[in-house]
């Protein structure tokens, strides 16, 4: 066996509802000493379980042979039962076993318990198939209002800067929310600059020609400014230097920039390890760094597999298992990410 082949774990160990497989505790012919040895300790003492309660070992292999305590009466151990059938009543002994079920039919009265209640939404009550009809169409009507309802003819906006031209109604006699307009000449909505194309919105009824009543959507650039974190404009490509370097807060990367720094600062290589004979693997990258991790695969099933792993300089790793792998029975992937 490879001794060599150890993981060491210092933080607790959660397998999420997981079976341990092909797992043994520790081998001891002796007890071993329990200096600063944790309550919970379980170990093989010559084939029989036992357990450091942090006083004494506790013996784990003593079998135990749970009484049995027949039940008196158990309407519900019948495959099927008639009607509904309640549970109505648990007896226990002063072991806390269980020794009497009892049950009972569903009676009208229990179920004229759950009443209908119309005048509000609650975790307890029910509604009405009639307040259930009523509450959906009425959710669908509130959700129509204010539909985006376009308005033919479109909108000719204000040539002076500050006022603002009333649009419209086509299809309702006032201004109602969610009238949509499309803007036909360049002008202006108060001191907003408007544009064709451009789509003024009601968000209130009769609107008239108050601005702060309109939302504009798709608006017009004024003035082409350089871009930055919260104004659109023109933006400029990074040198290579520049996107290796990493510094610059004001070019942007193409994706043949972000692959080229990517390959510069993140390492990964695949090596194929097993000979059929050999329990310890040294991998050389040749990377020049300690900082280097690992995932490694049986390759027959490629379930993930974790090994002992070591990294014994800046250029190479030793990897070691328990027992010879066949030949290329495991692929294991380095990786490095570089300053």
């Amino acid at each position: 066996m490879n001794n060599h082949a150890v993981i060491s774990n210092n933080a607790h160990q959660d397998n999420f509802f997981g079976e341990l497989r092909r797992t043994r505790f520790h081998y001891f012919d002796s007890f071993p000493s329990t200096d600063e040895a944790p309550a919970g300790w379980i170990i093989d003492l010559k084939g029989q379980l036992h357990q450091w309660n942090g006083t004494e070992w506790i013996n784990l292999a003593q079998n135990y042979i749970h009484p049995d305590y027949p039940l008196t009466n158990n309407p519900f151990q019948t495959d099927q039962t008639s009607g509904l059938l309640l549970l109505s009543q648990i007896l226990t002994n002063s072991s806390g076993h269980v020794i009497k079920v009892a049950g009972r039919n569903l009676t009208n009265a229990d179920i004229v318990s759950i009443f209908l209640n119309d005048g509000i939404q609650s975790g307890t009550f029910t509604w009405s198939s009639n307040k259930i009809k009523s509450y959906i169409e009425n959710f669908l009507g509130q959700s129509l209002t204010g539909a985006l309802i376009y308005q033919p003819g479109g909108y000719v906006p204000s040539s002076v800067q500050g006022s603002m031209a009333a649009p419209s109604p086509v299809t309702s006699a006032t201004i109602k929310t969610g009238m949509v307009w499309v803007i036909t000449a360049s002008g202006w909505v108060g001191n907003n600059p408007v544009s064709v194309g451009d789509h003024l919105i009601a968000n209130t009824d009769g609107g008239s020609n108050i601005p702060a009543n309109y939302q504009i959507i798709e608006k017009g650039i004024p003035d082409i400014v350089d871009a930055t974190d919260s104004v659109k404009g023109l933006i400029q490509i990074a040198t290579d230097a520049e996107a290796l370097a990493g510094g610059n807060s004001n070019k942007v990367m193409t994706p043949r920039l972000t692959k080229a720094v990517l390959d510069s600062k993140i390492k990964s290589k695949t090596w194929q390890i097993g000979d059929g004979s050999s329990v310890t693997f040294v991998i050389t990258h040749g990377w020049n760094t300690w900082d280097v991790d690992y995932t490694c695969y049986r390759k027959t099933d490629n379930r993930r597999v974790n090994v002992s792993f070591l990294p014994v300089s800046e250029n190479d790793v030793q990897v070691d298992v328990l027992a010879p792998l066949s030949p290329n029975e495991y692929r294991i992937t380095l990786t490095a990410r570089l300053d």
